[in-house]
C-alpha cells in the first residue's frame, strides 16, 4: 500500500488506523488503551508527528473551551 492509499484510508475510513499489529483497526488500538493512547502510538496511527498530534490536540481543546464559554 503506498503513503496516498494509506492517507486516503486514514481519511475516509473512520475505523482505519496504519498500524499493522491492531489489524489496521481503531477498535483493536481502543482496546489495548483503554485509558488513552501515547502520542507517540497516535503519530504512528496516524502517520503524523508526534509534535503535530500536541498541535492538534491544543487546538481541539481551544475550540472546546470556546464553544463551552470556558477561560483560562
Amino acid at each position: 500500500m503506498t503513503t496516498a492509499e494509506v492517507q486516503k484510508m486514514l481519511q475516509e475510513d473512520e475505523s482505519y488506523v496504519y498500524m499493522k499489529r491492531f489489524d489496521f483497526s481503531i477498535e483493536k488500538l481502543e482496546a489495548r488503551y483503554p485509558d488513552g493512547c501515547p502520542d507517540h502510538v497516535i503519530a504512528q496511527a496516524l502517520m503524523i508527528t508526534e509534535d503535530d498530534v500536541e498541535r492538534m490536540y491544543q487546538s481541539i481543546v481551544a475550540k472546546l473551551r470556546t464553544a463551552m464559554g470556558v477561560s483560562l
